[in-house]
């Protein structure tokens, strides 16, 4: 038996989020959105990612029986207001990190919903963490970016394997993996009814 009495969908296909979620002792299933996440026209960091979040869970709470609560997410990093999303190929990977480290700071914002399939009643928040960069050669970066780690990944980090481009963070490190635990789980018992 899990923590909640309610069935759990996972709107997400992230290895990470699910993680998360299993670590905290959530029981869940996984149903991938396959919305389309270009949102047009962009708008501010926050206000995006919580738009997406809010698509993505929509769209699965369509696709399941009723009484489940559904959990979608979608994570971004920002710079100066500019989203920097996932890198369409190695050399947008290469030009998003060297970016990020010249710029020094970034936010990671992850936009998160939760959707009662019953009543389709969502609830949506966004949490930022704050990522400090740390200078990185050309030579390191395409080292970095040959691995293949980067490449799915918001701003072409994953925190857990490029920890050498990363001098400190502030905030939620679970909410920099993409799922902000600390404040998902008070609303999961909150709507555990």
């Amino acid at each position: 038996m899990g923590l909640l009495t309610r069935k759990v969908v996972l709107a997400s296909g992230s290895p990470y989020r699910a993680q998360i979620l299993r670590d905290a002792g959530v029981e869940f299933a996984v149903i991938v959105s396959d919305v389309d996440e270009d949102l047009q026209p962009k708008i501010e960091p926050t206000q995006y990612v919580r738009a997406l979040a809010t698509r993505k869970a929509q769209a699965v709470a369509q696709k399941v029986g009723a009484g489940k609560l559904v959990i979608a997410a979608d994570t971004i990093c920002a710079i100066d207001g500019e989203i920097i999303n996932k890198p369409l190929d190695e050399a947008d990977a290469q030009r998003m990190i060297a970016h990020s480290c010249a710029a020094g700071l970034q936010r990671v914002i992850t936009g998160v919903c939760v959707v009662d399939s019953s009543s389709r009643q969502s609830w949506t928040f966004a949490d930022t963490s704050l990522v400090e960069m740390a200078p990185a050669s050309a030579e390191k970066i395409a080292e970095y970016v040959a691995s293949g780690e980067p490449m799915g990944k918001c701003g072409a980090l994953c925190i857990e394997s490029g920890r050498s481009f990363v001098k400190t963070w502030r905030g939620s490190y679970a909410n920099i993996m993409g799922l902000p635990i600390e404040r998902l789980l008070p609303l999961l018992f909150k709507l555990d009814v």
